[in-house]
């Protein structure tokens, strides 16, 4: 039986070779969260606020913005990003709903290059007849 060959890393610009998904090195269970910014998310204060947010707005504004299909928001966003500040966290109108998959785009492109990270841009579509 033929051994599967290996592939890089999938971490942006790592070229070590592993079997599958990341090295050790990037390897998601290496991420060490900052305890300040954990217990803002473990509030009792975050859980009702996320809960407001998903009933105020249960679609996923970005796939909205799209005209794409409907689709739920699991996740409430931080549409400027807080960096621990406790004001801007709890800031409802800092927030937005997001589906899975949007949000995991928004926040990996803040992590991987936080100079580019900037508020989506509010576009309005017309159909042309």
């Amino acid at each position: 039986m033929p051994y599967a060959s290996l592939r890089e890393c999938t971490y942006p610009g790592c070229h070590v070779l592993v079997k599958s998904g990341r090295c050790v090195a990037h390897s998601s269970k290496r991420i060490v969260r900052d305890p300040v910014v954990k217990k803002l998310y473990n509030s009792p204060q975050w859980q009702s606020m996320r809960a407001a947010q998903l009933a105020r707005e249960p679609w996923c504004s970005d796939c909205l913005q799209q005209q794409r299909v409907h689709t739920f928001a699991t996740e409430v966003d931080h549409i400027t990003p807080h960096n621990g500040n406790p004001q801007l966290f709890f800031d409802e109108d800092n927030l937005q709903s997001l589906c899975k998959s949007h949000h995991s785009s928004k926040t990996a492109s803040e992590v991987l290059h936080p100079s580019d990270a900037v508020p989506p841009v509010k576009e309005s579509f017309e159909r042309r007849g």
